[in-house]
């Protein structure tokens, strides 16, 4: 028995990923076919293999009524699909459709329709495909492509990719004669732009583009680079939402922004969410922190939208601040990262990241001995481009003018050890301002240290050849650094002899203009 039904269940037609496009469906007067071709699939996947199996004919029975009749080879598998379909009934198929299951089917709501699709593509073996059906290449991606398919017909579409197996499709295709035809398609499956029969939107998208980072000092791009302890990092996250959006009823849409150990977050808020350079309304989206920046895993933030469907196409960039802690230290230096995901219904998208390094130098102060004793009690203020090094409570560094406002590090008891920690790249350098007790005031030494971007720290040899670089040019190099308790302690050769017969010949000098003092002072 031929089973003749309205249109209105057969338009069900499409999706990928999570139901059946189902609806309402006008049949107009009966006229040419406007629709080619038989089946198309918009929003096409790169490397995604669409494959039609036609379980269902269908045939233009007038009056605005379409003949839907079972395929042969299928019967067993709509039988037994719809059975599980409809409330999971066994034997719920009514009798008169025993030989007609897919007519039965074409009553089925969107619920059981999406249920039907997910049992029939467990069919095994599944039979022999009918039409080419489509592999998406590189150009064809993200456009409406068409899927060959054999005749007009009620289709299952799998879809498989990087040896996977995605959700798969019920698709109605056109029918010869019937122009005017309309679908209410439900938009919770992606399938609110679907207006006609023969089209279906992939929903198996390929895995998100993931978001784009930048973290800068200033203006200063800083990813993949170094900075201070103390450092205030400007980060940004650009996020687009896919074109797809705009097929849903509604379409969230998360940024989840994880911050490490040591990169202390600003206030949520001081986010900034824009598109298109103004802001987004905050009632668009809700910014919700957690976790303890002085923790191992750090902190999270998560900006959702409960609803992105108007920003479709869009790209959402969101601005916020971070501060580099001393709980980012591993040793004397340590590093900071930042990582950005997104999530939507379709799945999470790898992570947009930027990471910025901290690092810094330490030296020995010891004395010219035959031990080479360590020294307590040096002290010593440190410069950069020409600015002074001030250090806070907390390990933050900043630059200061005045030498009366610099910190001075001063050689540790026992250990005669000068640590620096958590600098930026550059070069540094270090004066002496006071001798340990017993040791020559007028040879304090001055130095240079260089802290490339890789981390690797050069110490540079002063006039005087009292620094000994350990290692020099590797990570956490290391030097001695010389006091001596008088001038005959000093190296004779090279630069330093030179130096050395400067600072003798002053002396010299100044001893002379004493002894001429004292010899005016005779006469009178």
């Amino acid at each position: 028995m031929k089973m003749r039904k309205l249109f209105a269940g057969i338009a069900a037609a499409a999706t990928l990923l999570g139901g059946m496009a189902l609806g309402a469906v006008s049949a107009q007067a009966d006229g040419p076919q406007a629709t080619t071709p038989l089946l198309q699939v918009n929003n096409a996947q790169e490397g995604h293999t669409y494959t039609p199996y036609k379980f269902a004919t269908f045939e233009n029975a007038g009056n605005g009524t379409v003949e839907v009749n079972t395929v042969e080879a299928w019967k067993d598998a709509v039988t037994k699909a719809a059975d599980a379909a409809d409330n999971a009934t066994a034997n719920s198929v009514p009798a008169e459709y025993a030989n007609n299951p897919a007519a039965y089917v074409a009553t089925f709501n969107a619920e059981q329709l999406r249920k039907f699709a997910e049992e029939l593509a467990k069919t095994n073996p599944l039979p022999a495909a009918d039409g080419a059906g489509l592999t998406v290449t590189t150009d064809q991606a993200g456009t409406t492509q068409p899927v060959a398919v054999n005749g007009e017909g009620w289709y299952l579409v799998t879809d498989a990719y990087d040896g996977k197996t995605g959700t798969p499709a019920v698709v109605a295709t056109t029918v010869s004669g019937l122009t005017g035809l309309t679908i209410v398609a439900d938009t919770k499956t992606g399938q609110g732009n679907i207006t006609t029969v023969g089209e279906f939107n992939a929903k198996n998208e390929n895995p998100l583009t993931p978001p784009t980072k930048t973290a800068e000092v200033g203006k200063v791009d800083v990813n993949g680079k170094t900075v201070n302890v103390g450092d205030t990092v400007n980060f940004t996250v650009s996020a687009t939402v896919p074109a797809s959006a705009t097929n849903y009823d509604s379409y969230p849409f998360t940024i989840t922004d994880t911050a490490s150990k040591g990169l202390q977050v600003a206030d949520k808020t001081a986010f900034k969410v824009q598109v298109d350079g103004k802001d987004v309304p905050t009632s668009l989206y809700k910014v919700t922190p957690s976790g303890d920046a002085t923790t191992e895993n750090g902190t999270t933030t998560t900006i959702e939208f409960t609803d992105a469907k108007s920003l479709a196409g869009k790209t959402i960039v969101v601005s916020y601040t971070g501060v580099v802690t001393k709980d980012a230290l591993t040793d004397l230096g340590g590093s900071v990262n930042n990582k950005a995901t997104i999530t939507t219904n379709g799945g999470t998208s790898g992570e947009g990241n930027t990471e910025s390094k901290t690092y810094g130098f330490q030296f020995t102060k010891i004395g010219v001995d035959k031990d080479a004793n360590a020294l307590a009690g040096a002290q010593f203020v440190v410069k950069k481009d020409g600015k002074y090094l001030k250090q806070a409570d907390n390990g933050a560094w900043s630059f200061v003018e005045n030498q009366n406002e610099a910190t001075v590090f001063t050689s540790a008891d026992k250990t005669g050890l000068v640590q620096l920690k958590g600098l930026a790249a550059g070069t540094y350098t270090v004066e002496e301002t006071a001798a340990p007790t017993g040791y020559a005031q007028n040879f304090k030494v001055t130095f240079d240290v260089t802290i490339a971007q890789d981390g690797k720290v050069t110490f540079m040899q002063d006039a005087l050849k009292q620094v000994t670089p350990s290692s020099n040019g590797t990570v956490n190099a290391t030097a001695t650094v010389k006091n001596v308790k008088s001038i005959t302690q000093l190296p004779l050769t090279g630069a330093a002899g030179t130096t050395l017969f400067t600072v003798v010949a002053l002396l010299v000098a100044g001893a002379g203009v004493t002894v001429a003092v004292k010899s005016r002072q005779r006469t009178h």
